[in-house]
């Protein structure tokens, strides 16, 4: 793959791109993405400052905004305070759209195999640590405070149980993390296209992630002309990284700085090559 580019030394093709825009279609991960990954999800909190901001860019003209998370749609909402953006729990699988109204994207006699989890929660009481979680259309297993040493034998133990079943569902491994989810064609990137084919007019459009289960996400973007940005990544379909979520929500305050003032934006990128 390319080399991925530093976002940071690109902004006056953002600025020029955003200023030639209509609209701004904003979409991102969450853990990992606007927030650090903690031990355990629940611990992952977003600071005052990036929850003001992504209900500031929500409220904004021309600004749409769309969540979409490996967590649970109900956990999601709850974290990200709602609002009036589009939010994908369980990687897409269950989605609410700026009204509120919510869907499930999986077959309705479709049910996850109670075999596998129940083989997996024994597998999981091997090993101090790890843990499956319930997000109702998928689950998760949970692995990061299991020792260093075991992690490997986990994940072989994870893949051997699961070979069974994989005509009912799919594998995707994280970071220190497997997503069990149903073997549907729905993910990531079909969830960004339902949210983009429902918007009216054309516009410029972000994706920023960090993980595996968004690799897909960034092909999509990057044919619709969009800006595909890895968090933390060193190989990636992505175009762009920007090294941490800190850097993410810098990046968020200057993009809405440059949509809401593009003229007192232009003019201080200005000043700055003046005295450089």
């Amino acid at each position: 793959m390319p080399r991925l580019k530093p976002l940071w030394l690109h902004l006056d093709d953002v600025a020029s791109r955003s200023r030639r825009s209509d609209q701004l279609f904003i979409t991102c991960d969450f853990d990992g993405t606007v927030v650090a990954i903690a031990e355990h999800p629940g611990e992952a909190r977003l600071s005052a400052r990036t929850r003001e901001l992504i209900g500031r860019l929500a409220a904004t003209d021309g600004v749409h905004l769309a969540v979409i998370s490996g967590r649970s749609l109900d956990d999601l909402e709850e974290a990200t305070g709602g609002g009036r953006m589009f939010l994908g729990g369980a990687a897409g699988l269950e989605t609410r759209d700026e009204e509120g109204r919510r869907q499930t994207h999986v077959p309705p006699d479709y049910h996850m195999p109670e075999a596998l989890r129940a083989s997996l929660e024994v597998w999981c009481q091997r090993f101090p640590g790890s843990w499956v979680e319930d997000k109702r259309a998928a689950y998760s297993l949970h692995y990061r405070a299991v020792a260093p040493a075991l992690q490997p034998a986990f994940g072989a133990g994870v893949r051997r149980r699961v070979r069974p079943f994989r005509e009912q569902v799919q594998l995707v491994h994280g970071k220190r993390v497997f997503e069990i989810m149903p073997a549907v064609a729905w993910e990531k990137s079909a969830a960004v296209r339902m949210w983009l084919d429902a918007r009216k007019g054309d516009g410029l459009l972000f994706y920023f992630g960090d993980d595996t289960n968004d690799e897909p996400v960034y092909s999509t973007v990057r044919e619709r002309g969009g800006i595909a940005v890895a968090v933390g990544r060193t190989v990636s379909a992505a175009e762009y990284v920007l090294p941490s979520p800190a850097e993410v929500v810098w990046f968020l305050e200057w993009l809405e700085r440059e949509w809401t003032q593009p003229a007192v934006s232009s003019e201080a990128s200005e000043r700055t090559k003046v005295q450089a």
